[in-house]
């Protein structure tokens, strides 16, 4: 018998995503029956992809609503539930990867595949979005909890700026508001801009080095998730337990690196045009949304371990 620690707000993130992904089933199936309705009074074919998706996540929701296996992984510190995350972890790498082959197994072309997932408005770019305004929501109460846990303001006023960064990268995802309202681009930014919009990454100077810095960016990240935990549990050996715990709830999980080798090894195929049969350019948006979303992961955790816990004695 060991003690294990349940967290409150686990248990509530359990209730928020089952809610989130009723609703989202509910959004895919009204939006899948506009475009039926459409697609027969224009006298075209239907994408039923948008009801394959519906009952997805509509068997997802009943599932995590009777799954005993979803709150230990959720809200649970000991080894059963880490070892559970760890396994989620690899099948939600696998997932991507085979909806990846799927997608363009399925696809008659290049630009049936590009068309069908990124196009404006589409699953990767809608995604995008979806994870950088939960991150950005969930970094800014992790800030409201390190004002309450520091004398030093200093960590609360780190966690906003990073907040404020996420926003920047949301704005940029959606050309500053250019995807929703759909303004014409400024001739001034079109003529610099390589895809035409009003976003900054786009532009010129950066458009050219794009890959390779998203490459190096992306690697940096990888090794912060890999070194940095082990770094700091060695640095913090001496301190209290309660010192120590807190710091290591700001740390990234390292048994999250699948996701981000994943994000690197499709940065480095585009960066260097390797593999270019099978993994397109265009396919760096993948690695942005899986990017994006692993980060969400790590935030929610954070959040979740800087709440208030009860123990509990767990068989082995």
């Amino acid at each position: 018998m060991v003690v294990s620690c349940r967290y409150s707000r686990g248990i509530r993130l359990k209730r928020i995503l089952i809610v989130g992904i009723g609703s989202m089933s509910i959004i895919s199936f009204l939006i899948g029956l506009i475009e039926l309705v459409m697609a027969r009074l224009s006298g075209v074919t239907a994408d039923l992809g948008w009801f394959l998706l519906a009952i997805v996540l509509l068997s997802l929701t009943f599932w995590g609503r009777s799954s005993s296996w979803l709150l230990p992984v959720l809200a649970d510190s000991g080894p059963s539930a880490h070892r559970a995350r760890r396994c989620v972890v690899w099948l939600l790498v696998g997932a991507v990867v085979l909806l990846i082959v799927l997608l363009k197994v399925s696809a008659e072309d290049l630009n049936s595949y590009q068309s069908l997932v990124f196009e404006e408005g589409g699953l990767v770019e809608w995604g995008q979005v979806a994870a950088l305004a939960a991150a950005c929501r969930v970094t800014w109460l992790i800030a409201s909890d390190l004002k309450n846990k520091f004398v030093n303001r200093f960590p609360a006023l780190l966690a906003r700026g990073f907040a404020v960064f996420l926003a920047v990268l949301m704005l940029e995802e959606l050309a500053w508001g250019q995807v929703i309202f759909g303004w014409q681009t400024p001739e001034s930014i079109r003529a610099i801009n390589a895809q035409e919009e009003t976003t900054f990454h786009n532009i010129g100077w950066f458009q050219d080095r794009l890959d390779v810095v998203t490459l190096l960016a992306t690697v940096l990240v990888l090794v912060v998730v890999v070194l940095a935990p082990r770094i700091c549990r060695r640095a913090l050996s001496q301190c209290s337990s309660d010192r120590r715990s807190l710091v290591m709830s700001l740390m990234p999980a390292t048994y999250t690196w699948p996701l981000f080798l994943f994000v690197v090894g499709v940065a480095y195929c585009v960066a260097t045009g390797s593999f270019s049969e099978i993994i397109y350019n265009r396919d760096q948006e993948w690695g942005e949304l899986v990017l994006y979303g692993s980060v969400l992961l790590l935030l929610l955790r954070t959040r979740v371990l800087l709440g208030v816990s009860e123990q509990q004695s767990v068989e082995l």
